[in-house]
């Protein structure tokens, strides 16, 4: 047992993929789990769910072994196992859904008091990220936690910008507005800010947007790091910095300008959400480039024609269009189908005065689109 979990865990490390070679080990593994320790167990879920790899019947089998190796585990092994659980919905897709696990987790979190004083503080972030990314609220543990992180200001100031991200991104999906951490937080963001990657600026710069006592000094610290960091930004993360700033109403022409360029760059890899995150962005504080709106809505429409666009992506660019008064007849037409599929839905007038979807009775109708 202690070959096969180490020769797993080394796999995965080594960020080499054989399907063939992980399911066999799958097999080899759920067989021997009930013989595992706690941090065998933790390594092995860790392993698979690091390299993609889903099988129900393995995660199945050592989830079984979390309540009987609670009592030996410290805090790091319930970090680590709480990071694979966290990342099993998500990997399993409908086989196994994040209520599901609320057994082990309620197990965990009465398992929890007595290991947080152990604790070190990635071990802490581990698991606040955890639960935030499964949505446990269990008040009691969630108290304690935020207790251990702030209990050593030295250790909490030596921090990493990816903790950092971590810890503020859970704070805000797990709805932790402690005053004394949400400041604490706020003063590591402008402590940190030169130390941040692009991953960091823009997880923290989401999760910022969501606490507006934060204010515009945090978003002044965040925005100097933006021309640093602009050429390694992803399409994604373009997405999540305009999207950011629009949701904190913080106003900031030189930002919009920058992002500008490199969106048209990645306009043709966006998927639809994202589209409609930077549109709304702009959108937000009356901008409307069309060297950039034109790639954009383009993009757009491709995954409509193709059947591929939610109706909250459809809605979030639909608005944000109606808002700088920008026409696009196949948005249009799938507003139009919006609308009329279910009786009562609405539009915002902004948005059905620009795509012409009002006839002159007030009643939703089409125009001709320019």
């Amino acid at each position: 047992v202690i070959d096969l979990c180490g020769i797993i865990s080394a796999l995965s490390q080594l960020g080499s993929y054989c399907e063939e070679t992980y399911s066999l080990a799958a097999k080899r593994a759920a067989a021997t789990a009930p013989q595992m320790d706690a941090r065998q167990v933790s390594l092995v879920a860790n392993a698979f769910v690091k390299v993609g790899h889903a099988d129900a019947e393995l995660f199945r089998r050592l989830l079984q072994q979390v309540p009987r190796r609670l009592p030996k585990c410290d805090a790091r092994d319930v970090a680590v196992l709480l990071n694979a659980l966290a990342q099993m919905p998500g990997l399993l897709a409908k086989s196994l859904e994040a209520d599901s696990l609320e057994p082990q987790l309620q197990k965990i979190a009465l398992h929890l008091p007595a290991l947080l004083p152990t604790a070190d503080f990635h071990s802490l972030t581990l698991v606040l990220n955890a639960f935030a990314k499964l949505n446990y609220m269990q008040k009691d543990v969630l108290d304690l936690i935020v207790e251990e992180l702030l209990i050593d200001k030295r250790r909490f100031k030596n921090m990493t910008p990816r903790q950092l991200a971590m810890v503020l991104n859970a704070a805000v999906r797990l709805q932790i507005f402690e005053p004394r951490l949400i400041e604490a937080l706020a003063s590591q963001v402008r402590l940190c800010a030169r130390g941040l990657d692009t991953q960091s600026l823009c997880v923290i710069a989401n999760a910022c947007a969501k606490l507006p006592s934060l204010g515009v000094e945090t978003f002044q610290s965040l925005y100097v790091q933006v021309p640093r960091l602009l050429s390694r930004c992803s399409g994604r993360q373009l997405a999540m910095l305009c999207h950011a700033w629009a949701r904190a109403h913080v106003h900031n022409d030189d930002l919009f300008a920058l992002l500008a360029l490199p969106l048209v760059k990645h306009a043709g890899s966006l998927s639809a959400y994202e589209v409609a995150l930077c549109v709304y962005g702009y959108a937000h504080f009356r901008k409307s480039p069309p060297e950039l709106f034109g790639p954009l809505v383009q993009r757009f429409v491709f995954f409509l024609d193709n059947g591929k666009v939610a109706d909250a992506e459809l809605l979030m660019l639909g608005n944000a269009l109606g808002r700088v008064g920008w026409q696009d007849s196949s948005v249009a037409s799938a507003l139009r189908s919006y609308a009329s599929d279910a009786p009562g839905r609405s539009l915002p007038p902004a948005t059905l005065a620009t795509f012409g979807l009002l006839h002159s009775d007030g009643d939703l109708g089409m125009q001709n689109q320019v």
